[in-house]
């Protein structure tokens, strides 16, 4: 059940930026952003679906005509204005809006699509000004309310199955991309959305963002599961390291140096502390230890309606972290042609301190399948 008056103090947000920018009106196509202000998620395909926003008015929405019941559904938003397929929704708009040409100051999200815009454009014609709507909306978003984080932290238990479980029926012989499939199969089972299932063996687990392949599980394989799901539309992000079989000296020496390196930063990460201080707490940890050309990615990223957004923990970033934020923390070692290692956590900035809202256990999975 939405709560429409978190939606609206939303959109009274929108609204005052409106009357501080003298701008006509706001549009957002379905993105994060517009799920933000709409209350529902939405994969936009050929016809335009878009959020209107004006000063002193109620939001709208404007959808094809055949789909209208749908979007009423999911939406607190009364106002919906559907367009048949013989009309063009970016003349509905400039009659609803009333001006044209470069009368027109507009705000737009900068994810909004290049060929929405150069239709918008043909139909008002020039416009006066075009202002981005997008840093004042991630602001707002920035800081996760309990409501938005009590859905990560459920998404969190579900990820954790969702994994444990690929670990417990991995077998030599099945494909990367067989295990990501029990990761999809759980989730999907728990009544989540899968975000991505990325698994990755042997050598291949060394490829930071490699995608699953048909390579088959071996002995002595490195296992590396990150993997993330979404309930309402909150993600969660985890990655987990298993070895089939007795790990090599070297593999137990960075898995432990990667550990200390993520157990540390939680513990010392704070709200007031620079993002790039936190990247550094765990960088001089594998720096010290001999491993530091082999961490080549920032520390974390901020998640919530997707699953990379800010804040970013980086080298140089001084953005402050703040109560609220919700971030990975995901040190690892990526030893080129050998195998990889990456333990990612999500945290959650309170007052007194971190709380972690990802839960399994981080030893070393030692997997013996048949």
């Amino acid at each position: 059940m939405l709560d429409e008056s978190i939606y609206r103090s939303r959109i009274i947000q929108v609204q005052k930026q409106l009357s501080d920018t003298d701008a006509d009106f706001a549009l957002l196509t379905p993105t994060a952003n517009f799920q933000y202000l709409a209350g529902y998620p939405y994969q936009m395909r050929e016809r335009l679906v878009a959020l209107l926003i004006r000063k002193g008015a109620e939001p709208e929405l404007i959808v094809p005509a055949f789909e209208e019941s749908d979007h009423s559904s999911h939406t607190w938003i009364k106002e919906v204005i559907p367009w048949e397929e013989d009309e063009n929704p970016y003349a509905i708009i400039t009659e609803m809006v009333g001006k044209r040409g470069n009368d027109s100051t507009i705000l737009l999200d900068e994810n909004l699509p290049l060929g929405v815009y150069w239709s918008l454009e043909k139909a008002f014609g020039q416009f006066k000004k075009v202002l981005s709507i997008t840093q004042s909306l991630n602001a707002l978003r920035i800081a996760k309310s309990e409501h938005e984080v009590a859905l990560m932290r459920k998404a969190g238990h579900i990820i954790d199955d969702a994994v444990m479980k690929a670990f417990r029926d991995a077998e030599i012989g099945m494909t990367e991309v067989q295990i990501s499939q029990i990761v999809q199969g759980e989730i999907i089972r728990q009544g989540a959305t899968p975000s991505f299932a990325t698994v990755q063996f042997g050598k291949n687990s060394a490829l930071p963002h490699a995608d699953s392949s048909a390579r088959d599980l071996r002995k002595s394989d490195v296992i590396l599961m990150d993997c993330g799901c979404s309930l309402d539309g909150y993600n969660t992000d985890m990655t987990r390291v298993g070895v089939v079989g007795e790990p090599t000296e070297e593999i137990e020496l960075v898995y432990s140096i990667v550990r200390k390196a993520e157990e540390t930063a939680i513990e010392k990460i704070s709200r007031g502390m620079a993002c790039g201080s936190a990247d550094g707490i765990a960088r001089r940890i594998i720096e010290e230890a001999g491993y530091g050309d082999y961490f080549t990615h920032r520390l974390g990223h901020g998640i919530g309606l997707e699953v990379h957004e800010p804040p970013y923990l980086v080298r140089g970033n001084a953005q402050e972290l703040g109560v609220g934020m919700c971030h990975s923390v995901e040190p690892g070692i990526y030893l080129e042609g050998q195998f990889g290692i990456r333990i990612e956590d999500l945290v959650y900035i309170r007052e007194d301190g971190p709380e972690a809202i990802t839960y399994s256990p981080k030893d070393l999975i030692i997997l013996n399948p048949q």
